[in-house]
């Protein structure tokens, strides 16, 4: 098994069609490692301009495909690292790489002897930066496995917990009895307040749905100073445009909308991966925030997409400590945030060091808020 490492941009007809083919074969789906995520995030975002794949093959088959989105140099470690993301970070939602379900461990094992022959080779940083990979996953094992084997030291620098639902588990009745009240209490006044009915939507082939959401987004808190709107930059707003048009026309799309009579107070994206569907992106019109269309939005959609596809499970795909998700949904994913010594000696053994490394910054940090205190005292 070779690799190989090749610029997002200078990918080739055929070589987008084994990465396509490689993410149907994924031991884990991860839309955010696919083509039609990475290509638009390098046509369109500087910080993405010169992402690379690190791609593990067989012929002219991908067995595995490791994004790394920017070179950087990080406090802690004080190297510099390879980073699987890149900003905005939006586009990033896992980190997780693909990895053929035939074969994952050669796959992985491959993957990292190209990171080794990067650093030694090609100039790379010998640490390379998972923000977020699906820490209680299999492609995570068969990474673990692989560094033990050669000898790459692994720190967890933090773990958390992402929402998600599933038909094996909760999905038949995802959301608590309390909050499921009170969700049906403000979605009743707010079809008393209109004189409509409030029903969902499916929107995902109306030409409008796409630029409705933008402007939709943009009325509320992301529309805001600091807020995360796609239409606060133009280049968020093209990469937008381009990222949908792709999704849909790969048949992988599903946009559906909380409809009061016939305006959309809410919309909601999700993208088809494997077995199961990622919740891309939420937003409600900020005129209706009261009634707190969110959450009916949330619970419509999952009801929906429970009756009308054959998925297996909802990821959230929401960053740490999202309240609100966790409210919504039952179940939970562990995420964490990891680095891997790949390179020589010096970044093996800072990798390895990192735990006390960690420990003797937080004591630091512990100590000069207490003489902070004392003084002030």
């Amino acid at each position: 098994m070779k690799t190989r490492i090749v610029r997002v941009q200078d990918i080739t007809e055929d070589d987008e069609e084994a990465w396509r083919r490689c993410a149907e074969r994924a031991l884990e789906p991860n839309p955010f490692a696919e083509p039609d995520f990475l290509i638009p995030s390098s046509r369109h975002f500087v910080d993405y301009a010169d992402a690379r794949l690190l791609i593990a093959e067989e012929g002219s088959d991908f067995v595995g495909v490791l994004p790394i989105s920017r070179m950087t140099r990080s406090r802690m470690p004080p190297r510099r690292v390879a980073s699987v993301r890149s900003k905005p970070r939006v586009v990033a939602g896992l980190d997780t790489p693909l990895v053929d379900r035939s074969s994952p461990d050669r796959a992985s094992g491959a993957l990292l002897d190209g990171l080794r022959r990067a650093a030694e080779s090609d100039g790379w940083p010998g640490i390379v930066l998972f923000d977020q990979i699906a820490s209680d996953g299999p492609v995570f094992d068969s990474l673990s496995r692989c560094c033990v084997e050669r000898h790459c030291p692994v720190f967890i620098k933090d773990s958390w917990e992402r929402a998600t639902v599933t038909r094996a588990g909760r999905w038949a009745n995802p959301v608590d009895g309390k909050r499921r009240r009170e969700t049906a209490r403000r979605q009743r006044l707010l079809a008393e307040e209109a004189g409509s009915e409030v029903v969902l939507v499916d929107r995902t082939s109306d030409a409008a749905a796409a630029e409705d959401f933008l402007v939709m987004e943009s009325s509320g808190w992301k529309g805001r100073e600091r807020g995360r709107a796609f239409a606060r930059s133009p280049e968020q707003a093209a990469w937008f445009r381009e990222w949908h048009g792709r999704w849909l026309a790969a048949g992988r799309l599903s946009v559906l909308a909380l409809n009061v009579g016939s305006i959309s107070v809410a919309m909601e994206y999700f993208v088809r991966a494997g077995e199961g569907l990622f919740g891309f992106r939420i937003a409600y019109d900020d005129a209706y925030a009261h009634f707190k269309p969110g959450a009916m939005m949330v619970s419509l959609a999952m009801n929906f997409l429970r009756d009308n596809t054959d998925a297996a499970w909802i990821d959230s795909t929401t960053d740490r400590d999202n309240d609100f998700f966790l409210g919504m949904m039952p179940e939970r994913r562990t995420l964490s945030t990891i680095l891997i010594g790949t390179g020589g000696a010096v970044d093996r053994a800072m990798v390895s060091a990192l735990p006390t490394m960690t420990k003797l910054v937080v004591a630091e940090k512990q100590v000069r808020k207490r003489l902070v205190r004392e003084h002030s005292e």
